[in-house]
C-alpha cells in the first residue's frame, strides 16, 4: 500500500516501524523537508537578531509534524541523518532567503550516539551554500534525562570548538535545569514557554524569570524569552528587562517569514523602564584616536617586522587613500606566519589578503552603546582587534574596543546608582540632567507630575507587598503610554512619577493611563475590593474608595525657565492644584515661573 495515499492518522495507526523506517528514509534520499522559519526580535535595538529554523515534513506524509520525524529517528536510529538533512535544508533556504542576523538550528544531543553521526558535515554544508559559522547558533535541548548529562557537555564543547554559538533550549522545563546552565555556560539562554504564558498575571513567575535574568546578566548569557502569545506577556517582560523575545504574537513560523520589525510591536518602547534612555548619548567620534594607517599594498613581512618591533602594537587600520579596507589583526597574522613554510608561501603576499574578517567599521555619529551591542552580541567577536571610524565612507580613525567597553560600564554604573530600586527607572539626578538639558536647547515640553491619591491608606490597609506592586502596575503604564523616540520618565521616589513629554498627543495619553490604571487596580485587589478602611494622614479612620491618580502639568516658558530648578517650582504647585480636583484628574497650570514668585500668565 501507497503510504502517501492515506490520511496522516490512519498512515500512523497501520504502518510498522519497518514502514515508518522506510518512509523517513525516502523523506531524507529525497529532500522532502521544508524548513519555517520564526523570527527571534532585538526589542532594544528594534530588529530582527535572528530566525529559528523549524522543520516540517511532506503534508501528505504521516511523518509531517516534527515530533513524528524525530520520534520515528529515534526510533529507528536515523537521528543523525535526519538532522543533518534537518541542518542543509535549513541553511540553504535561509541563504535562498536572503535572511538576515544568526541562524537558530535545533540540535538533539542524542544524535551524537548514532552510529551514522559524522564530524565535519555542518562545516560542509556551510561552506557548500555560503553561511559563516559566526552566523549560526545550534539550541541544545535540555529535555534528555540527567544521565544523559555528559551528552549536552560534549555537544556545547563540540560546536563551540568549531566557531559556533550555543545556545539552551526551553531552560526550566528539562531535567538537569540549572546544572546544565552552570557547567556548560551558553551563549543564550532561552527560558521555557511555561514561565511566559500568563506571566503578567502570575508574580511566582516573574519571580522566576527576574531570578534566571539576573543570572543571566552575571554570567554573560544573553536570554531569549520564547513562546509569547499576548501583549500583555510582551509587556511584562520587556518591562522586567527583558531584551530578546520569540512567539506567536510577534510572528508565526513561516517559509518566507517577516524581515522588518513588526509593526504591531512598534507602539511597545524600546526600553519600557527608560533606564538608560538619556545615558548612552556619547559617540564614538568621542573616543576615536588616531594612529598609523597602511597601504593595501604593503607586504604581509613588512607588517610582520612592525608587530615585532613593537609589542604594544595590537593591530594596524588598512587604508587605501580615504578608504578604509578594515584591520589587520597582530594576533592572527603571527599566528599565519608561526605555521611551516609560512614565510615562504605568504611574506610577499599583499597585507590586504590578511585583513581580519572580524573587522568592524562604524560611523562617527554612532552612539557607544550601539557599537557595544554589535561587539558584544557576537560571542567570537577578537576583543583585541579595534575598531574603524569613518565619516561618509572616509578614514577617520580608530576605536580601542577596551576603552570603549569601559566607559559604557562607566555608565552602567552611572544609570543604576541614580535608578529607582524598584522600578529601574532614572530618579531624580538623571531626570534634571534630562530637563536642563531640553530646556538648553530650547525644546518645547510638558512636564507631568504623577501622584497616587491616597496611597499612604492603601499601603496601610493592604500591605507593602500591594503598594510595591501597585507602583510598579503604574511605572509599566505610564512606560507603555510613553513615545519611546520624544518623551522621557522619572522615578522620583514612592508613588511619584515625572513625565516630560515631547509628544503632541500628551493628554490623550494621560487619559489611556487612567483607564489601564483603573484596571490594573481592580486586577490586583481581591475580589476586586474597591472600598476598605483605613487612617487618613491625620491619623483618623475613614472609608476609602479605589486608587486614583492625579496628574498635574505645566508648561515651562523657555524665556524664563532655564534650569530644573524653576520647573520644580511649577510642579509643586501644579500637583497641589491636582489633587485638590479628586479622583482621576489632569489640571493643566498656565502659571509662568518669575524670579522669587509664580504669577499667573497674562
Amino acid at each position: 500500500m501507497n503510504i502517501s495515499s492515506l490520511s496522516i492518522p490512519q498512515a500512523v495507526s497501520t504502518y510498522s516501524e519497518l514502514d515508518m523506517q522506510a518512509e523517513l528514509q525516502r523523506i531524507i534520499e529525497f529532500c522532502l523537508l521544508t524548513p519555517v522559519f520564526q523570527p527571534i526580535i532585538a526589542l532594544d535595538s528594534r530588529r530582527i537578531l535572528g530566525y529559528e529554523a523549524l522543520i516540517r515534513g511532506p503534508e501528505n506524509s504521516p511523518l509531517h509534524t516534527p515530533d513524528q520525524l524525530f520520534s520515528t529517528a529515534r526510533t529507528t536510529k536515523q537521528l543523525a541523518s535526519l538532522e543533518f538533512a534537518c541542518r542543509a535544508a535549513s541553511c540553504e533556504k535561509f541563504v535562498a532567503l536572503n535572511l538576515s542576523g544568526k541562524l537558530f538550528l535545533n540540535m538533539t544531543p542524542l544524535s551524537f550516539t548514532d552510529n551514522q553521526y559524522r564530524d565535519g558535515v555542518t562545516r560542509e554544508i556551510l561552506q557548500r551554500v555560503g553561511l559563516s559559522p559566526e552566523r549560526v547558533v545550534f539550541e541544545l535541548t535540555e529535555s534528555q534525562p540527567l544521565d544523559q548529562f555528559d551528552l549536552l557537555r560534549a555537544a556545547s564543547e563540540h560546536f563551540q570548538r568549531q566557531g559556533f554559538a550555543s545556545a539552551l533550549d526551553d531552560l526550566g522545563a528539562g531535567y538537569a535545569g540549572l546544572r546544565v546552565w552552570s557547567e556548560l555556560c551558553p551563549d543564550y539562554v532561552k527560558i521555557d514557554r511555561h514561565f511566559i504564558s500568563g506571566i503578567d498575571s502570575d508574580p511566582v513567575k516573574r519571580e522566576f524569570v527576574r531570578a534566571m535574568l539576573d543570572i543571566a546578566n552575571r554570567m554573560g548569557n544573553k536570554v531569549i524569552a520564547e513562546g509569547i502569545e499576548t501583549a500583555d506577556e510582551l509587556n511584562t517582560l520587556v518591562a522586567m528587562g527583558i531584551e530578546n523575545v520569540q512567539g506567536f504574537y510577534l510572528a508565526r513560523p513561516a517559509a518566507f517569514p517577516i524581515v522588518e520589525f513588526p509593526e504591531h510591536v512598534n507602539t511597545f518602547p524600546q526600553q519600557l523602564r527608560f533606564g538608560s534612555q538619556d545615558i548612552f548619548r556619547r559617540t564614538v567620534g568621542e573616543i576615536m584616536v588616531k594612529v598609523d594607517v597602511i597601504p593595501s599594498n604593503v607586504t604581509a613581512e613588512s607588517v610582520v617586522k612592525m608587530f615585532r618591533a613593537d609589542v604594544r602594537l595590537t593591530c594596524v587600520p588598512v587604508v587605501d587613500g580615504e578608504t578604509p579596507l578594515g584591520m589587520v589583526s597582530r594576533a592572527e597574522l603571527l599566528n599565519v606566519f608561526s605555521r611551516p613554510f609560512a614565510h615562504d608561501l605568504y611574506a610577499k603576499k599583499s597585507i590586504a589578503e590578511f585583513i581580519s574578517p572580524m573587522s568592524l567599521m562604524v560611523d562617527c555619529s554612532c552612539e557607544l552603546k550601539k557599537v557595544g551591542q554589535l561587539i558584544t552580541e557576537d560571542p567570537h567577536q577578537n576583543l583585541s582587534v579595534d575598531f574603524i571610524v569613518s565619516r561618509n565612507s572616509q578614514y577617520c580613525g580608530v576605536g580601542k574596543i577596551r576603552h570603549l567597553l569601559r566607559c559604557i560600564t562607566e555608565e552602567k554604573l552611572r544609570a543604576a546608582k541614580h535608578s529607582n530600586p524598584l522600578t529601574q527607572l532614572p530618579g531624580n539626578v538623571p531626570l534634571y540632567e534630562h530637563i536642563d538639558h531640553l530646556l538648553h536647547a530650547h525644546e518645547e515640553i510638558v512636564v507631568a507630575y504623577v501622584d497616587i491619591n491616597h496611597f499612604k491608606p492603601f499601603n496601610d490597609a493592604f500591605g507593602y507587598s500591594f503598594g510595591d506592586e501597585i507602583i510598579l502596575r503604574l511605572s509599566t503604564i505610564l512606560c507603555r503610554q510613553l513615545d519611546a523616540e520624544k518623551d522621557f520618565i522619572g522615578h522620583e521616589g514612592g508613588d511619584d512619577f515625572i513625565v516630560i513629554f515631547r509628544s503632541k498627543n500628551w493628554r490623550e495619553r494621560c487619559e489611556q493611563v487612567f483607564i489601564e490604571f483603573n484596571a490594573a487596580y481592580l486586577a490586583l485587589l481581591p475580589h476586586a475590593q474597591t472600598e476598605y478602611w483605613s487612617n487618613d494622614r491625620n491619623g483618623c479612620r475613614q472609608r476609602f474608595g479605589a486608587l486614583t491618580l492625579a496628574i498635574g502639568c505645566v508648561f515651562p516658558d523657555l524665556t524664563s525657565c532655564t534650569t530644573h530648578h524653576h520647573v520644580s517650582l511649577l510642579l509643586a504647585d501644579a500637583k497641589h492644584s491636582a489633587k485638590l480636583m479628586g479622583g482621576n484628574a489632569i489640571f493643566e497650570s498656565r502659571r509662568r515661573y518669575r524670579p522669587n514668585e509664580i504669577q499667573l500668565s497674562n
